[in-house]
């Protein structure tokens, strides 16, 4: 099988030849490789840095895009020119160290019955070395929240550490430009059926240059992408708060009238009405929600089905 390694890059000239060589060197266990290296809008030397590596190594490929314009269109753009059957997706910086390449590629490699191999440096075994404690809560807490937003059970649902088979990538329609994007995959593949496995992966905190995620941002996309997922996590919890102080006040009012002291001019009657119907109706639109969702996991299918179908064509 070919495997193919993809590289989003943007302003890493600190990076590039530590990477591209850490890469080059775990990639020689393979007869037929190649490494996609998707500069997204470089202003630093970057681009002359893959370049000049590229010139050197038939089996790196450089793209360029003149602007940046976020890591999933990086990542959209490796995945539409990758060639191999397997395709790994890595970062820059080498937070994951390139060893790790081989680990997940041979995952899909050595069985069948898998499409996609997510690397996870939260789940048994896995180890995190380096990352500022306060990060490092905020990214275990969202991936939480965004797995649980998801049918499979993954404790980490937001790394680029993955190995996929190429006939996956090729049945979904990503539109993500951001890092959401790695939630969308997940999310798509879960809804088509597609068979994923977790491996134990090594987080290591960035050692050369300056992150580019706006980490705030990172984390408030992917808690909106959650209540997208489920619509009900966001509806439902809204909803049943208002109905339970409306409940609350009603007890309440209810006791008053029994000792015979019930005012029902005071804003508290009108309040419990309130609070109950709007519980009510927030609910209905939770449920509402989540069967569209439901019919846009059948849209996925009938997708992935058309894409199949047209590819069977060719």
């Amino acid at each position: 099988m070919k495997i193919s390694v993809i590289i989003p890059m943007y302003n890493e000239e600190d990076n590039v030849i530590h990477t591209l060589t850490d890469v080059e060197n775990v990639l020689s266990k393979y007869e037929d490789y190649e490494v996609i290296v998707v500069d997204d809008g470089s202003y630093d030397d970057t681009s002359k840095l893959t370049e000049k590596f590229e010139s050197n190594n038939s089996n790196f490929h450089v793209l360029k895009h003149i602007v940046n314009m976020g890591m999933g269109r990086a990542l959209r753009t490796g995945f539409e020119n990758a060639t191999g059957d397997i395709v790994v997706t890595i970062d820059a910086d080498l937070s994951y160290s390139a060893s790790q390449i081989p680990k997940l590629a041979d995952e899909l490699i050595n069985n069948e019955t898998i499409d996609i191999v997510v690397g996870s440096p939260y789940m048994e075994g896995g180890e995190v070395n380096n990352v500022p404690i306060i990060r490092l809560i905020i990214s275990k807490i969202a991936n939480k929240f965004a797995g649980f937003a998801m049918s499979e059970n993954l404790s980490t649902v937001t790394a680029v550490l993955r190995a996929y088979r190429k006939d996956v990538l090729d049945s979904l329609e990503l539109e993500s430009n951001g890092t959401e994007i790695n939630l969308e995959i997940l999310s798509k593949a879960s809804a088509t059926k597609y068979r994923m496995k977790e491996v134990p992966a090594v987080l290591e905190g960035r050692k050369l240059g300056n992150s580019k995620l706006k980490f705030r941002a990172k984390t408030i996309s992917h808690l909106l992408f959650s209540f997208y997922e489920k619509p009900m996590i966001l509806f439902g919890f809204i909803g049943l708060i208002l109905c339970i102080a409306g409940l609350v006040s009603a007890v309440y009012l209810f006791y008053q009238y029994i000792l015979g002291t019930l005012d029902p001019t005071r804003p508290l009657m009108i309040f419990m009405i309130l609070t109950i119907l709007s519980g009510i109706q927030i609910l209905i639109f939770g449920f509402v929600a989540t069967q569209i969702s439901l019919l846009k996991r059948e849209i996925y299918m009938i997708q992935k089905e058309n894409k199949l179908i047209r590819k069977n064509m060719k």
